[in-house]
């Protein structure tokens, strides 16, 4: 399932990872992070390998605003591994009919698109029937960009 939120008054600033655990119903703790293409957040290298429980505890600890991102869900324990290639910033292919994730092997991503809307990429049905009945105004991607093309 691919998702775009944009365009609400409901959210405070895009991207923020503590909201986003909440609408999906998941801990950050139950995943491990692949972060590439970055900036915002709290000055991480790019590209980033970040363990659920780091990613939990610096996201409570405060809530940093992702503008421009590719953060990639793996299974928890995951070996970690490092890819520069995954970009958001002028990547047109998020913008065509049903949009790929850019790292096969990732369990869903999620895209933080120029501190103006923020992607879903290949949710798993459960995760996107959560994000859809508690985000404000998210809209189904793949439909958007039939529309919009």
């Amino acid at each position: 399932m691919n998702l775009i939120l944009e365009n609400t008054r409901e959210v405070e600033y895009y991207t923020s990872l503590k909201i986003i655990e909440k609408w999906m119903e998941i801990e950050l703790s139950d995943y491990d992070w692949h972060f590439s293409d970055i900036e915002g957040g709290w000055g991480i290298q790019d590209p980033s390998w970040i363990t659920g429980q780091e990613l939990k505890s610096k996201i409570h600890e405060y809530d940093y605003q992702f503008v421009w991102a590719v953060i990639s869900a793996y299974p928890l324990g995951t070996k970690p591994k490092l890819n520069p290639n995954p970009y958001a910033d002028g990547n047109p292919d998020f913008w065509t009919a049903s949009a790929q994730k850019q790292l096969e092997d990732a369990l869903f991503e999620i895209v933080c698109w120029d501190g103006s809307a923020t992607l879903f990429i290949g949710l798993p049905d459960e995760l996107g029937v959560k994000i859809c009945k508690n985000a404000p105004g998210i809209k189904n991607l793949d439909e958007f960009n039939i529309f919009h093309n």
